[in-house]
C-alpha cells in the first residue's frame, strides 16, 4: 500500500471525507436527483427498504430530525444556539450565507465557523445513529435510474407545479372519454359516465386530475378484454368525492388475453398523481372483474394558505400534512397573498414576517383592513407574540416548527382533522 492509500485510508481523512458527505447533502436537502446517487443515500439503502427516491427522502427526514436534536434549551447562553441557528437558516429556511450573516449579525468567518460546527454535530450524530465508521473507498457508480424512478422523478415536478380550483367532474370525464374515443372503438370497450351533474366540485389540479384519469383509463383498456363494459359513477360521503370505475359486462376470455403495455407505468402516474391532490386510487378484482375506485376532498375541504417566500418551507408544511384531509396552499409573495385568498377562500393563514418587497406585518395589516376574518398565525424565526396580537394576528409559531407542533396548532384553529391515507398536500403559486 502505497503512500496515498495510507493517507486515504487514515481515520481522520475518513472523518472529514464523512463530514463532507454531510454537508453536501444538507446543501442538496432538497434536491432528490441528488440525494438519490448520494454516498449517505447507498450507506442508508440497507437500512431503508425502497427504491433511491424512498431512501434519499428517508435521508432528507433523519438529516431535519438531526437538525432538531441540536435546538438549544431555553436557558442555553446565546453562543450555543448560533451552530443551531446556521443550520435552520441555511437547511429549512434555504437562507444563503450572505442571508444568514445579516440576520445573525455575524462576520463572514463566523458564520462559516457555526455553519462547519453544525456539520460536525450532525455528522457525529449520524455515525452514532448508523452505527458505522466513516465511509469507505470511493462508493460503487449509481445504476442508471429505471422508468419508473424517472416517472417518479418527474411526477415530483409537476406536483410542485398544481394549482387547486373547483373541478366539474362530469366535464373532466366527458373530455378524458373524447381523447380515448379512438382506443375504445377498438378494443370494442364501451364507456359509460353516468350522470355526473349532482356530484359537487372537487377541489383539485385539473390537468393534473385529467392525465391521472387518462393513465388509470389507458391501464384499464390494457387489462380489460375486449367487449367489456366500463361504467363510472360517483357518491358523495363527508367531504369527499368516491369514483367508482367498473367492469359491468364479462365477455368471453380470449384465448390470449393483450399483455399491459405500459409495464406499470401508468398505473403509477395515476396513483401518484391522485396522491398528490389529497387523493387516493384503489385497485380491485382483476381482468375478469376490475373495478377501481377513486376519493378526492370536495372543494369544502379545508384549506391551510402559507404565506413564506421560502419554498423549502411551505414544501416541508406540505410533508408535515400529508395524510389529513386539508388542502396545504403556498404562496411565496406578500402582494400575491389577498388574491389568493379570495380564489381558496383559506379556513386559516399561516404568515412568514421577514419576506422581501413586503413584510408579514403589512400583509397581516392589510388582509384585516380587507376584512379577510379568518385565523392567522404568525410563522417566525422571531419572537413577537404581542406584537402579532396587537396587529390582528390570532396566534404565533417560532421557527423552526416541527410536525406534532403544527398538527396541535391546526386542531385548535380547525377542530379534528380528517385522516386520508396515501394523501399529499397540494400547492398554490401566486403568479
Amino acid at each position: 500500500m502505497n503512500e496515498k492509500e495510507l493517507t486515504d485510508n487514515s481515520p481522520d481523512h475518513q472523518a472529514e471525507a464523512f463530514q463532507n458527505d454531510v454537508r453536501t447533502a444538507l446543501t442538496h436537502l432538497y434536491d432528490n436527483a441528488f440525494l438519490q446517487s448520494h454516498p449517505l443515500t447507498l450507506l442508508l439503502a440497507s437500512s431503508a427498504p425502497g427504491d433511491r427516491l424512498t431512501q434519499a427522502q428517508a435521508l432528507r427526514r433523519l438529516l431535519l430530525d438531526c437538525i432538531e436534536r441540536l435546538r438549544p434549551q431555553p436557558t442555553a447562553p446565546s453562543d450555543a444556539a448560533r451552530a443551531y441557528a446556521v443550520l435552520t437558516y441555511r437547511c429549512v429556511d434555504g437562507l444563503t450565507i450572505e442571508e444568514i450573516e445579516r440576520k445573525l449579525g455575524l462576520s463572514r468567518r463566523q458564520t462559516y465557523r457555526e455553519w462547519t460546527k453544525g456539520i460536525e454535530a450532525i455528522a457525529s450524530q449520524l455515525q452514532d445513529l448508523l452505527q458505522t465508521a466513516p465511509p469507505r473507498s470511493a462508493p460503487a457508480a449509481p445504476l442508471p435510474p429505471t422508468r419508473q424512478e424517472l416517472a417518479e422523478a418527474e411526477l415530483a415536478r409537476l406536483s410542485q407545479e398544481a394549482r387547486c380550483e373547483a373541478l366539474d367532474l362530469n366535464e373532466l370525464l366527458q373530455g378524458v372519454r373524447h381523447l380515448l374515443g379512438s382506443r375504445l372503438q377498438r378494443r370494442k370497450i364501451d364507456m359509460t359516465v353516468s350522470e355526473l351533474s349532482t356530484a359537487p366540485p372537487l377541489l383539485a389540479d385539473r390537468t393534473l386530475l385529467r392525465q391521472a384519469l387518462l393513465n388509470l383509463l389507458s391501464h384499464a383498456l390494457d387489462v380489460l378484454p375486449a367487449g367489456s363494459c366500463l361504467t363510472i359513477e360517483s357518491t358523495e360521503e363527508a367531504g369527499s368525492l368516491q369514483i367508482l370505475l367498473r367492469q359491468t359486462s364479462h365477455p368471453q376470455p380470449m384465448a390470449a388475453p393483450p399483455t399491459p403495455l405500459r409495464e406499470g407505468v401508468a398505473l403509477t402516474v395515476a396513483q401518484s398523481l391522485i396522491g398528490a391532490q389529497n387523493g387516493r386510487l384503489t385497485l380491485h378484482g382483476g381482468p375478469d372483474l376490475w373495478s377501481a375506485e377513486i376519493v378526492l376532498p370536495t372543494a369544502q375541504a379545508p384549506t391551510v394558505l402559507i404565506v413564506d417566500d421560502n419554498q423549502t418551507l411551505v414544501d416541508l408544511f406540505q410533508r408535515y400534512l400529508a395524510g389529513h384531509r386539508i388542502v396545504v396552499a403556498g404562496v411565496y409573495r406578500g402582494d400575491g397573498v389577498l388574491e389568493a385568498v379570495r380564489q381558496l377562500h383559506p379556513q386559516l393563514i399561516l404568515l412568514d414576517v421577514m419576506m422581501p418587497h413586503q413584510d408579514g406585518w403589512e400583509v397581516l395589516q392589510g388582509l384585516r383592513q380587507a376584512g379577510v376574518a379568518v385565523p392567522i398565525l404568525v410563522c417566525s424565526v422571531l419572537r413577537e407574540h404581542e406584537l402579532a396580537l396587537a396587529l390582528g394576528a390570532n396566534d404565533t409559531l417560532v421557527k423552526p416548527v416541527s410536525q406534532p407542533v403544527l398538527l396541535d396548532a391546526l386542531r385548535r384553529w380547525l377542530g379534528t382533522l380528517s385522516p386520508l391515507d396515501g394523501s399529499h398536500s397540494t400547492p398554490f403559486r401566486s403568479a
